[in-house]
């Protein structure tokens, strides 16, 4: 909690900077936004080490099989990629590049997901 915090602080202080400093430079400006930016994603990215020994532990205990946690797992990642590179460009004033990645990643996140509606489907059929 306190790392998001201090995400939160550098968010602010670079978006508040980069407000000051867009005026009289655009370019120096998105850098430092995009700065900004990566600084908080390396910083929020050792939080999930813990992550991954917990579902670890659920897959085990609940009797799943990777073929139902990876897809689940791809599609996460997947969906967090888009979304931020997608508000990247939108950032940057390339809307429309944006709207492109938000459809490549669901795309890729379906095909990602053939599998494990595979699976679903042979479930449900298995029943009838």
């Amino acid at each position: 909690m306190e790392a998001l915090w201090k995400c939160a602080v550098l968010g602010l202080a670079a978006s508040l900077l980069a407000l000051l400093i867009r005026k009289h430079n655009e370019e120096q400006a998105l850098l430092l936004g995009a700065s900004a930016a990566l600084m908080i994603l390396l910083a929020g990215l050792p939080g999930l080490s813990e992550l991954l020994p917990l579902l670890q532990r659920a897959e085990e205990r609940s009797g799943l099989t990777a073929e139902f946690t990876v897809p689940v797992l791809k599609s996460l990642g997947l969906s967090l990629l888009g979304k931020f590179s997608a508000g990247f460009c939108r950032d940057m004033g390339q809307n429309s590049a944006a709207a492109a990645l938000e459809l490549a990643s669901a795309c890729a996140i379906l095909c990602v997901s053939v599998p494990l509606l595979k699976s679903l489907l042979d479930v449900v059929f298995s029943y009838t």
